[in-house]
């Protein structure tokens, strides 16, 4: 094959896993619900698509589907729950978005090869009644957070960069660090895949890992400072078919390693855990 003729094809085979990448994004139905999920999850294949369009985007762009997650009931749990709900990733050209994963947001700067913004989202906390190991911690309530992200494309890897800050509730600062990458595709179906390491200053460590004098009290623990720095590693491979034009599964598997002091908390029964998604999705 000649150099011209490979350079043809590689555009083409990227322009069908960016189509298909592009509709995985509604998957997890809670996805500010701390959970093993790579962050990139939440918003693969948009800025590869914009990379590998040809003319303007498109006015609207509307998916919306069904989905359902297995993940551990608190993180550091070792028993897991299973839930559904809607979900659904509306995009007004590539300037506005409202999504189940990546909130309701704008992208102040946007080109072929990078986009950065704010967005609102928010986290559901967690209940103490969720798992017995829990039990005398007390709730942490649901919070609004704000969020600022930039992305860049290194053709055919994109990096990613989330820092959210949460109101009320758990409070505090919790970064992301993250890449990902098309392995696989054709017009029928895609794999994606990649890694993410998160960060969490020491009030949002307290109140997720930390066991406070009056905690310990309660639940039976050993009081525990949970300072800030690495929450943990994860990674993930993410994957689509199409039924048809507009109908597509997806489905998601990730691995998270809770590392440094979230990893060490009393609170941990496992340090490694698991988390699948799956999505049954329709775009127009």
């Amino acid at each position: 094959m000649s150099p011209r003729r490979i350079r043809r094809a590689i555009p083409a085979k990227s322009a069908a896993l960016v189509s298909g990448a592009l509709l995985a994004v509604s998957g997890a139905a809670f996805a500010e619900t701390p959970n093993p999920l790579p962050e990139w999850y939440y918003s693969q294949g948009h800025l590869l698509e914009e990379h590998m369009r040809e003319g303007e985007a498109p006015k609207w762009s509307r998916v919306v589907g069904l989905s359902v997650d297995t993940q551990p009931k608190y993180e550091g749990g070792n028993a897991y729950s299973t839930s559904g709900g809607p979900s659904f990733d509306l995009r007004y050209r590539d300037i506005a978005f409202a999504s189940t994963g990546e909130g309701f947001g704008v992208n102040l700067l946007r080109s072929r090869n990078y986009r950065a913004g704010f967005a609102l989202t928010y986290d559901l906390g967690r209940d103490q009644d969720a798992d017995h190991h829990l039990q005398g911690l007390g709730d942490v309530g649901i919070s609004p957070e704000a969020r600022a992200f930039a992305e860049y494309l290194l053709f055919p890897v994109t990096l990613r960069i989330d820092v959210r800050h949460s109101f009320g509730g758990q409070g505090g600062w919790v970064g992301d660090i993250s890449a990902y990458s098309p392995l696989a595709g054709s017009k029928k179906y895609f794999v994606f895949a990649g890694p993410s390491l998160s960060f969490a200053n020491g009030n949002n460590q307290k109140h997720y890992f930390g066991i406070s004098k009056h905690q310990s009290f309660e639940s039976g623990y050993p009081q525990y400072h949970a300072s800030s720095g690495i929450r943990s590693g994860s990674f993930g491979v993410s994957a689509g078919y199409f039924i048809t034009e507009h109908w597509l599964v997806t489905g998601m598997v990730a691995a998270e390693q809770l590392l440094g002091p979230s990893g060490h908390s009393p609170l941990v029964q496992e340090q490694g855990q698991l988390t699948g998604t799956f999505t049954t999705a329709y775009r127009w």
